[in-house]
């Protein structure tokens, strides 16, 4: 039985149009060998948790269950998401059977769920010492001279400068990798939300006229109203300036350009020379890109709905955005099979909770393509007209 086989006959079973005592379906069952159907239900989103010895008899009566007979057959035209809710159901385990018509029941191979991303982080101190915040416990208190740093149970390190003693500004980097995330309190009162894949650079607490600190990558920040003193953000091409606001920086490398959104308050964002300035008002998004400045009216929560533990796809974000949001969060790297499918469009609101394969399933169900997992590669193809 060839691949193409397989996948017309599942096919075929879950729309109604091969039923028990058709020519069709006595051949398919005659067939000694259903390691390819394994193949086949395992790239329909088969989750394989526990073994379970099944039968074909029980297979037919579990697709019979699920696709409905009569005039109460639900046709099914997205076949992918009745597989994906009956096949966990149906079978966790594999029948192989030999060529000698010999039954011999193997334990099938567990793939490793890709697991969402966590709360972890590294924080460099000013003399080189070295923390991994994933490990500490509980509530912890660490004193530095000047400075008491509280490692909390909620998984965020809080700045605060002790009353009296000499102040003695030392700088700070926490770092943020792949598949974690983090939250930060400043010494001003000023909370900062880092992204995967990010770091910020900062003062152990604020002299002088202003409060300054340094990003890579992405962060939130809400930062605590001081009017003698400016917030300024930097990145590598753009300043952000304020006094008392919220609003999301998004300065990754790898997207080419930096995306200032207001969410409250009011920012001014210019390039590192001040030549080029612009000032945003409540749900606009500065772009620095290729040099210059464009404004556009955005739906902020598009922007930081990531910071309550949830991914945004806004109506008309292609493949190619969204995998570059999944990539950092579950440590991936993706491939496309053409150009073309970079450019599929897919739309909703997910939970970073879950694993990505749920995600990916997710997105086959509306979507013509195949997430191919290949230990942390995934390979994105487009399905032919025949699938």
């Amino acid at each position: 039985m060839s691949t193409k086989d397989e996948k017309d006959w599942l096919r075929a079973i879950l729309e109604g149009k091969v039923k028990p005592g058709d020519a069709e379906w006595k051949r398919i069952w005659q067939e000694e060998d259903f390691t390819g159907v394994r193949r086949v239900l395992r790239e329909v989103g088969m989750r394989k948790k526990d073994e379970l010895v099944a039968d074909r008899q029980k297979m037919w009566q579990a697709i019979e269950q699920y696709r409905g007979e009569g005039k109460n057959r639900r046709r099914v035209s997205i076949w992918r998401w009745v597989a994906a809710v009956m096949l966990p159901l149906l079978l966790c385990g594999t029948l192989w059977l030999s060529l000698r018509e010999k039954k011999e029941v193997l334990v099938a191979k567990v793939t490793p769920e890709i697991e969402a991303g966590t709360a972890h982080a590294v924080l460099l101190m000013g003399q080189g010492e070295r923390i991994d915040l994933s490990m500490t416990s509980g509530d912890t208190i660490l004193n530095k001279g000047d400075v008491r740093i509280r490692f909390d149970s909620s998984k965020s390190v809080t700045y605060e400068q002790v009353v009296g003693t000499p102040a003695k500004v030392e700088y700070n980097t926490i770092i943020v990798p792949r598949k974690g995330e983090y939250q930060l309190i400043l010494a001003d009162g000023s909370k900062v939300y880092l992204n995967s894949e990010s770091r910020l650079r900062f003062p152990t607490h604020f002299e002088g006229k202003e409060r300054r600190v340094y990003l890579e990558g992405e962060g939130y920040f809400k930062v605590a109203k001081d009017a003698a003193k400016p917030f300024i953000v930097e990145t590598k091409e753009v300043n952000v300036r304020v006094l008392g606001t919220s609003f999301n920086v998004n300065a990754y490398a790898s997207e080419m350009a930096v995306r200032t959104t207001l969410v409250s308050g009011k920012v001014q964002v210019s390039n590192r020379t001040g030549e080029e300035v612009t000032v945003l008002n409540p749900g606009q998004q500065a772009v620095w890109q290729g040099g210059c400045f464009s404004t556009q009216e955005v739906d902020a929560l598009a922007f930081t709905v990531w910071i309550d533990g949830k991914f945004y796809f806004e109506e008309g974000a292609t493949l190619k955005k969204i995998t570059e949001q999944l990539q950092r969060w579950y440590d991936l790297d993706f491939i496309f099979s053409s150009e073309r499918v970079k450019q599929f469009v897919f739309a909703g609101m997910i939970k970073k909770e879950y694993t990505a394969d749920e995600i990916f399933s997710m997105i086959e169900k509306t979507t013509r393509v195949k997430f191919n997992v290949h230990g942390r590669t995934i390979v994105v193809s487009e399905l032919d007209k025949y699938n």
